[in-house]
């Protein structure tokens, strides 16, 4: 399953920009919010029922970058695998 990053966040402050999430958390927070959910290829748009307006946008992130997600991870990681 592919991890999704923040791409644009119009006025919600909910999810964070430098975290990953997966398809299942971003889903968990939309329902607990009452917002609705829609995915197309490699981006999940989370919607305002009452206004069908986007309230945060979010794309599929490479593998690579999901796997080591900041500097320090990726420094550490490559200190711990050689």
């Amino acid at each position: 399953m592919a991890d999704y990053r923040l791409t644009d966040r119009k006025f919600s402050r909910v999810w964070r920009r430098n975290k990953n999430y997966s398809e299942r958390e971003i889903r968990r927070l939309a329902r607990k919010r009452g917002l609705e959910f829609t995915a197309h290829k490699q981006a999940i748009h989370v919607l305002d029922p009452k206004t069908k307006k986007a309230v945060a946008n979010f794309q599929a992130v490479a593998v690579a970058e999901a796997e080591f997600g900041n500097e320090r991870t990726r420094t550490l990681a490559a200190l711990r695998h050689g």
